[in-house]
């Protein structure tokens, strides 16, 4: 009980004052704590997992990074439903082919394949090794590389793909939207076994799917494994087609020899690509990426053949990995950059409506101002704010790449710590293996589901 002072106005009417102190200690305002931070599921699987991921293509364990954050992808739990439920299909045995296959699209930080490299030896640790995936049959340009193979050519070969402007009529590119062609007699391109990083032996692959066109003006090429020669084909057609020419490999515990490809001359040889696969169930990650590359570039590309091929591979996870290079085109509307975006989303899912969907967003890319410094670049928030509504409407997660690098301005840190290149656009080979350690905590957290509550010892 307390006593009113003479002239004090009745507590039905109390003044507000930001200096009065609360009448007792039960009515001060109690700090409401700031929500925990999101942070991965450890199981000892995911562990074991990160162990082989990091020490093959690192050598040892990754350092802990506190430039590094860990981000959650967004509507995680109903996006990567499809994909979840096909993981514990394959670890339960009860998979139709056993195998489950992920297609990541990108630019340039995609085609390296340092980051999905990471994913694929993380999962195939986890879930099984369903062989390498898609390649493409030649280098696409001179720095071309993929963490399980070489691909190793002679001059004399022509890459066709969007971002060069030399797309011929039709837009005949297959599943990763490039050709490699040639018509000179005795070019060669070669797919053999990787770096002592691979993560999935070359020399294991038990089925090899080439994909060639078939076209008018086509010619022959000879398939060879090693020193044997596997046949000579003609890829001359009345009407342009995709062929897929699946060749029967020697039996044995022999390591499978390297795959050439040798032009006769007799008119154009136009590669779309090669898949490896082995017979043992797991899963197989497609590296599709190409430099320089938007997402609003596959609309170019043929659409049946384009989607034959994608629903012949049926992933059961997509993702895209655009929106850096999109940032430079200020001539586009930022209208027309969303809807090309839906337009891709809605081919991938006619073509492949089993799969999951995952946007991963673009890095922190500042611009330079007149004095040299960099700053933010304007566009940068249009285009991430375009892919987090787009996907949320698509049933897609969002992965927000900037938001991983520590946010706005973050690039600058990261170069300094050499965990991104100069250019303030790409990452190193540490900042991808970092990037990609995150993601795959990401994909995997409601699969691994939450974390145990932890429990107070007794008295």
């Amino acid at each position: 009980m307390f006593t009113l002072a003479c002239g004090a106005k009745s507590p039905a009417e109390p003044t507000a004052s930001a200096t009065t102190p609360p009448a007792t200690l039960e009515d001060a305002p109690v700090a409401t704590p700031p929500p925990p931070a999101p942070a991965p599921v450890v199981t000892p699987a995911s562990e074991a997992a990160h162990t082989l991921a990091q020490t093959r293509t690192f050598g040892q364990p990754l350092p802990v990074d506190p430039l590094v954050h860990f981000v959650p992808i967004t509507d995680a739990a109903s996006a990567l439903s499809k994909f979840h439920a096909a993981l514990r299909r394959l670890a339960e045995g009860s998979d139709p082919d056993g195998k489950v296959r992920v297609a990541i699209y990108g630019s340039s930080s995609v085609a390296v394949d340092r980051y999905p490299g990471y994913l694929r030896g993380y999962l195939q640790q986890r879930f099984g090794d369903g062989g390498i995936g898609f390649v493409a049959a030649a280098p696409l340009w001179r720095w071309h590389r993929h963490n399980e193979v070489v691909l190793q050519a002679s001059k004399g070969w022509t890459i066709e793909h969007v971002q060069k402007k030399n797309l011929r009529e039709g837009g005949h590119l297959g599943l990763i939207g490039a050709a490699q062609s040639a018509s000179r007699k005795r070019v060669t391109t070669t797919i053999a076994g990787g770096a002592p990083e691979s993560f999935t032996r070359y020399g294991d692959t038990d089925r090899v799917d080439l994909h060639y066109l078939a076209h008018p003006k086509g010619g022959k090429f000879v398939l060879e494994l090693g020193d044997r020669k596997l046949g000579t084909f003609d890829t001359r057609a009345s009407t342009a087609r995709p062929i897929v020419h699946t060749p029967k490999l020697p039996s044995g515990d022999a390591p499978l020899p390297p795959l050439r490809v040798r032009v006769v001359g007799d008119g154009e040889v136009r590669l779309l690509g090669a898949t490896l696969e082995r017979d043992t169930p797991g899963v197989v990650v497609d590296t599709l990426g190409i430099g320089g590359t938007r997402a609003a570039n596959m609309l170019a590309w043929d659409e049946p053949s384009w989607s034959e091929a994608l629903a012949a591979r049926a992933p059961d996870l997509f993702v895209l990995a655009y929106g850096a290079n999109e940032c430079m085109d200020l001539d586009e509307p930022i209208e027309t950059y969303r809807a090309n975006l839906v337009r891709v989303l809605e081919r991938f899912a006619a073509a492949a409506p089993q799969a999951s969907c995952l946007l991963v967003g673009p890095v922190d890319f500042p611009e330079k101002d007149e004095a040299g410094a960099w700053i933010p670049r304007a566009r940068l928030d249009e285009i991430i704010a375009a892919q987090r509504e787009i996907a949320k409407d698509r049933g897609c997660g969002y992965f927000d790449t900037r938001a991983v690098m520590g946010g706005v301005g973050a690039m600058d840190t990261w170069v300094v710590a050499q965990l991104a290149k100069a250019d303030h656009l790409h990452m190193t080979k540490l900042g991808y293996l970092q990037f990609g350690r995150v993601l795959v905590d990401a994909l995997m957290r409601d699969y691994d589901g939450p974390p145990a509550p932890s429990i107070a010892a007794g008295p």
